[in-house]
């Protein structure tokens, strides 16, 4: 097994794994890191309209081995209160 490090950028602060896990390949660190940023997500949101956390997972040589995104922005659109919804068709 080797060891990885799963580092958090959460709205642009990072969080560096200094302890790592080991997995046995690259598709147990894929699995792990996904299933992490899961969780991590429905911990996160909602804070507010803009929140982006990655997971970045280097090995024990400092490489990059794996990042994955999720990103959640709500855009409040302005309706007519005159015969307009969101859900009037033209």
């Amino acid at each position: 097994m080797a060891l990885y490090y799963f580092d958090v950028d959460d709205n642009g602060t990072v969080f560096h794994d200094h302890q790592g896990t080991e997995c046995q390949d690259v598709a147990t660190v894929r699995y792990e890191a996904i299933r992490a940023i899961a969780e991590m997500t429905r911990d996160a949101l909602p804070d507010g309209d803009h929140h982006k956390l990655t997971m970045i997972v280097r090995d024990s040589g400092g490489d990059l081995v794996f990042r994955a995104s999720i990103l959640f922005e709500v855009e409040t659109e302005r309706f007519s209160s005159v015969g307009s919804s969101p859900d009037s068709h033209a």
